[in-house]
């Protein structure tokens, strides 16, 4: 499969993907896999569509910053996110750094999320991770595929 039809499936799945899982590695002698709420997904959060709209594949998840998986990424650690459709047997894994955003913690809020975060969006416990994903693997149609990014 080319880029581009890999970047359309990309769109498709995470669009459609109501979790996902995030792969970290800790300081343990094996990673660690923890589902997330799908920022993406086009029926919870209609809401964010116009925000993803040209973010391509990078990966956004709001998170506690006081997490345990924040202490595991740090700075730029390496992650994994993995999104499925399971009665399609459709599914993207997506691999590169995550990082902290601000930008995009100023722009992606939820209302309801309060219950997580009382101070709102500037809650000092409320981060949004970015992943620049630079492999993409996964299946499609029966069909698999594993493409480096950058």
């Amino acid at each position: 499969m080319e880029r581009d039809e890999i970047e359309t499936i990309a769109a498709e799945i995470m669009g459609r993907a109501e979790i996902l899982s995030l792969s970290t590695i800790s300081g343990e002698p094996y990673p660690s896999v923890r589902a997330l709420f799908n920022l993406r997904s086009g029926i919870q959060f209609l809401g964010l569509s116009s925000f993803f709209a040209d973010k391509g594949m990078r990966v956004y998840l709001g998170t506690n910053t006081s997490s345990l998986k924040m202490r595991e990424i740090g700075a730029g650690a390496w992650v994994s996110v993995y999104y499925m459709i399971p009665n399609d047997f459709k599914g993207l894994c997506l691999s590169g750094r995550a990082v902290a955003d601000e930008g995009a913690k100023r722009s992606i809020w939820i209302e309801g999320w309060e219950l997580y975060y009382p101070s709102g969006r500037n809650d000092p416990d409320y981060t949004v991770l970015r992943v620049d994903p630079v492999r993409a693997r996964g299946l499609y149609a029966g069909r698999p595929f594993d493409i480096e990014l950058q």
